[in-house]
């Protein structure tokens, strides 16, 4: 399908809507390839001197068959090109979707035809979980060329990418929507640290872009904007500009601790309970905040009903060290499927209940579970001189994030 599109961006150079020169490059920035989206995106791009663009867009597959739902908007000198609903309207759930561009500049007569970037709708009441944003691999104390199956270390984070993290920022700059989540953020928080109660009125009372409706995140959704491939601060700082390499207040209250809240530190992506009088900073939220649901599969799996994700009910109460984790749910046959994995930070937090404690985890859907640490695929990308790369683990006692040598022995619960 992409050579199917590209062609027809060389056949719009053939049938010699302008006169075509030296090939050059432009580049796709949003939606990111391979972005599952519930709402219609706004395609962005950038490219040198080229002041006419041709937007080709959407060709789809549905119900068997390719639709051509592609159409040459020109002449536009714009890099951003909102997706008419209309056509939003036509694609179908989870079909794959196709869009490129056309570069040209009248003046040097240089055409720049871009690569073909995909994307997927998905069901705008689903809450797609984003990836980790890590890219490198890694082995206990040094990144390396991504292994390959059957090799040591293979099946961590940076191996199975997910929902790439994918942002849209207004036109007047102020917000970002999650392509992922859906979810609206505050783009740069005001610089003040508050307490907890102060940081959920200040959110409240914020009218940011004409909306009123903003809200101090919970503890999942302000995890799901880590980006786990940086640090200092783990965020895209292109998207959320002014972010501190400091603790961020969710709306989530301790379990075991009603005087403590959840933070997350965006120096690292960990996170931990804050005493509520003590200042951090807030960065607001806007959108609905949908739950976690599950269904027992009675074949020793469960469905998360909102990621999509399918876990294994009871782990095995055997410790491993990091690699073999890694190798350990490589290797599981489990309810007729040996696609199983190591799952990574975001995805190991999201079955996390922070309403409980001591498990903090719903031990009617997953029974067995301790009151321990259990790995993630995910590595610290940080070199420390005592852990070397660290990975991140959940500490199922009450829900937090951390990371350690990856030496150590702790517990494995796998995903598909």
């Amino acid at each position: 399908m992409k050579t199917t599109l590209r062609a027809i961006l060389v056949c719009a150079l053939l049938l010699g809507f302008f006169t075509p020169g030296v090939e050059a490059q432009v580049t796709l920035t949003s939606p990111a390839n391979g972005a599952n989206l519930s709402s219609e995106p706004t395609f962005t791009w950038t490219g040198g001197n080229y002041d006419v663009y041709l937007f080709i867009s959407v060709f789809y597959y549905d119900l068997g068959y390719w639709s051509g739902y592609y159409r040459v908007l020109f002449p536009t000198a714009e890099t951003s090109v909102p997706m008419p609903s209309d056509w939003w309207d036509k694609v179908g759930e989870d079909s794959p979707c196709y869009w490129a561009v056309l570069g040209y500049n009248t003046v040097t007569h240089q055409w720049a035809v871009s690569s073909v970037f995909s994307f997927t709708k998905g069901d705008a009441g689903f809450s797609y979980l984003p990836d980790t944003g890590i890219t490198e691999c890694y082995d206990d104390a040094q990144a390396i060329e991504c292994p390959a199956p059957g090799e040591p270390f293979y099946g961590q984070d940076a191996q199975y990418v997910t929902n790439p993290m994918s942002y849209t920022v207004s036109q007047d700059g102020l917000t970002v929507t999650d392509n992922v989540t859906g979810l609206t953020w505050q783009r740069q928080d005001d610089d003040t640290a508050r307490t907890w109660a102060n940081a959920i009125s200040y959110c409240e009372g914020l009218t940011l872009s004409g909306n009123t409706d903003w809200r101090l995140p919970n503890e999942y959704e302000l995890q799901s904007i880590v980006n786990y491939g940086r640090f200092d601060p783990s965020i895209d700082t292109t998207v959320f500009s002014g972010t501190n390499s400091d603790w961020y207040w969710s709306s989530s209250t301790s379990a075991h601790a009603t005087g403590y809240a959840w933070g997350v530190s965006f120096w690292g992506g960990y996170d931990f309970e804050c005493d509520k009088t003590f200042t951090r900073y807030a960065r607001c939220v806007s959108g609905e905040s949908i739950g976690r649901t599950f269904t027992d599969n009675l074949d020793g799996t469960v469905t998360d009903n909102v990621t999509g994700l399918v876990w294994q009910q009871e782990d095995d109460d055997q410790t491993r060290n990091w690699e073999g984790a890694l190798a350990y749910c490589e290797d599981l046959d489990l309810a007729g499927h040996s696609d199983w994995r190591l799952p990574d930070v975001k995805e190991l937090l999201s079955i996390v209940d922070n309403t409980r404690y001591n498990p903090a985890i719903d031990t009617t859907v997953f029974p067995g579970t301790d009151s321990s640490h259990y790995w993630s695929s995910s590595t610290f990308a940080i070199f420390d001189f005592q852990y070397s790369y660290p990975a991140f683990y959940v500490y199922f006692d009450y829900g937090s994030v951390d990371f350690t040598v990856k030496g150590v022995t702790i517990l494995v619960r796998c995903v598909r």
